[in-house]
């Protein structure tokens, strides 16, 4: 869990200046978070490209010093296109 939220304040900072992210931060009570799992590490590089494909920003977090993909965060994804959620969903199920 530690290295999601690295992912995720990472992504925070780098996209700072994005409309999206300052919309996000401006709203601190209404921040909503989800936090998914893939299978395992080749599913979270599909899943990586495919948030390519449709531009949407990530963070993939590499620990170290193993050096292994151990998280990756999006930037906020309010007002992306139902394809978006749909790669979650393909990849992706809800952490529990």
């Amino acid at each position: 869990m530690t290295q999601a939220c690295h992912a995720a304040t990472a992504i925070l900072h780098t996209t700072r200046d994005e409309s999206n992210t300052r919309e996000y931060l401006d709203d601190i009570h209404g921040m909503h978070k989800v936090v998914l799992e893939t299978k395992n590490v080749e599913t979270l590089e599909k899943l990586a490209e495919a948030l390519t494909e449709y531009q949407v920003p990530y963070l993939k977090w590499t620990e170290q010093p193993e050096n292994i993909v151990t998280a990756l965060a999006t930037a906020p994804l309010r007002g992306r296109t139902p394809e978006v959620k749909d790669v979650f969903k393909k990849y992706c199920s809800l952490y529990r």
